[in-house]
């Protein structure tokens, strides 16, 4: 695959799942040994979450600020917007509106993503009251 496919996969999970909710896709773009850096689950977590976010969090928007590509990696700058009216991993709506910006570093291997390690802003965590399990 080249970088510009690759960064075209990256645009699909976040403009397609992350902010539409369409979860049909994942089996297509995400290689089932995947692995989520941050909290060490795979692609079942990927599911829960997305969906998970789509009923709690109204108006939520996905900007692509850039993706830099180079070999199998892709690097993706973005800011996620909302408003928290939903229950979020156990936490209580705040009715906040927010704006975090966030990179995501992805590797792919055969045209489909393996790995991801997403850095976020801690402040939405806090604002979702969310805390992330810490992997081992």
């Amino acid at each position: 695959m080249t970088t510009e496919q690759n960064k075209a996969i990256v645009r699909r999970f976040l403009t397609e799942v992350l902010q539409n909710g369409d979860m049909s896709i994942l089996d297509n773009i995400f290689a089932p040994n995947y692995k989520n850096r941050l909290t060490g689950q795979g692609i079942d977590s990927v599911k829960q979450i997305g969906g998970m976010m789509q009923s709690a969090i109204s108006d939520y928007h996905v900007t692509i600020e850039n993706l830099v590509a180079e070999g199998d990696e892709v690097v993706a700058r973005i800011t996620f917007t909302g408003k928290v009216t939903g229950s979020v991993m156990g936490s209580q709506p705040s009715g906040k509106s927010f704006s975090v910006r966030g990179l995501s570093y992805y590797r792919f291997s055969n045209g489909k993503i393996v790995e991801d390690d997403p850095i976020f802003n801690q402040d939405m965590m806090q604002l979702l009251g969310i805390k992330l399990p810490v992997a081992a």
